[in-house]
């Protein structure tokens, strides 16, 4: 398809629909605009666009301004994929080829249907000092984590631009140009994703796989967990591209000041996820990683549990001694 156009070359395209607009799906429609201003967001490979169709339905519409590797492929079987799925974490999307002119070149658009949400740093701020509502929306993310892992798919990018929090507290991910099903595997991993979200291993990562969010997931959820427990350090981080961790504290935990605050924290929860995150960091390929529930098990409850094992197998346990024995069914998972 060429070269890709610029966002201030979509812009113009977009303004003048009676020229550029070649498909069915924005022939009729328009872009909003605050004043002379078209409101657009910005990624790293796309720019969007809010937009009211002909049926005056609101609906967003994401243009490339970058190759990412076969977009039509990707949308297209990430799109049925979805469908199928019928998933409340996902919005519905149409690849459509040739839809726009730009320069006197066709270039395709994505539609997707619009989501009215609070992206995860607009949430956290408006909450920021609700411990519970930020405690609860950790544990939506955690659900809607191992729902992906079920369905053996990776949303790829995991960030705060990435999850919008509706009014009615579902959850919804959005941007799915680095997603993982099972019909995209072999397909490049392009995007990489922030770097205050992403292993240090994931820059060497060549192909989509279904474990690309385990890393980010974990620090999504820990994060939540010191922002709930320590509201005063939001200050410090909600005008950075980092929701807390930075690639710099990736790159060097050991002496991350960041980090070794977070070890000596009063909170045992924040203490021993932030022993994982370090042992996660001392991994060197992203499927030696492990997923956030997995690491969301206690690890002073396994060693009860461990104990309690080792204690069954001995032969002919004293009585009084058996009847103290933790009975592993008991044991929950305290996140």
């Amino acid at each position: 398809m060429g070269n890709y156009p610029s966002r201030s070359d979509i812009v113009t395209a977009m303004t003048n629909p009676n020229v550029s607009f070649k498909s069915n799906e924005l022939i009729g429609g328009n872009v909003i605009q605050k004043g002379s201003r078209v409101v657009q967001y910005a990624g790293g490979y796309t720019t969007v666009f809010p937009f009211i169709a002909s049926d005056s339905k609101k609906v967003a519409i994401r243009c490339w301004i970058a190759d990412i590797g076969d977009a039509k492929k990707r949308s297209q079987e990430i799109s049925k994929f979805l469908k199928n799925l019928n998933s409340k974490y996902f919005v519905d999307f149409k690849y459509i080829d040739d839809a726009i002119l730009i320069n006197g070149k066709l270039f395709p658009v994505v539609v997707m249907e619009w989501v009215n949400g609070q992206t995860i740093k607009e949430y956290v701020n408006n909450n920021i000092n609700n411990s519970a509502k930020i405690l609860k929306f950790a544990e939506d993310f955690k659900e809607m984590v191992i729902y992906f892992h079920n369905q053996n798919i990776s949303h790829g990018d995991l960030q705060h631009g990435n999850i919008l929090i509706k009014d009615n507290g579902e959850l919804v991910a959005i941007d799915y140009d680095s997603m993982y099903i099972d019909t995209l595997k072999g397909m490049n991993d392009s995007i990489k994703g922030l770097p205050g979200y992403q292993h240090p291993a994931r820059i060497n990562n060549n192909s989509v796989q279904p474990y690309t969010d385990y890393f980010s997931e974990l620090v999504i959820y820990l994060s939540l967990l010191v922002y709930s427990d320590e509201p005063s350090l939001w200050n410090e981080y909600y005008e950075t591209e980092d929701l807390l961790f930075s690639k710099d504290d990736f790159s060097n935990p050991n002496n991350s000041k960041l980090i070794n605050k977070l070890l000596i924290s009063s909170n045992p929860d924040i203490v021993e996820l932030t022993e994982k995150l370090i042992e996660e960091l001392s991994k060197n390929d992203l499927s030696e990683l492990i997923p956030l529930e997995e690491l969301l098990i206690d690890k002073r409850e396994v060693t009860k549990e461990s104990i309690f094992d080792k204690m069954e197998k001995q032969p002919n346990p004293p009585e009084k001694k058996k009847a103290k024995l933790p009975n592993p069914n008991d044991i929950t998972n305290k996140f």
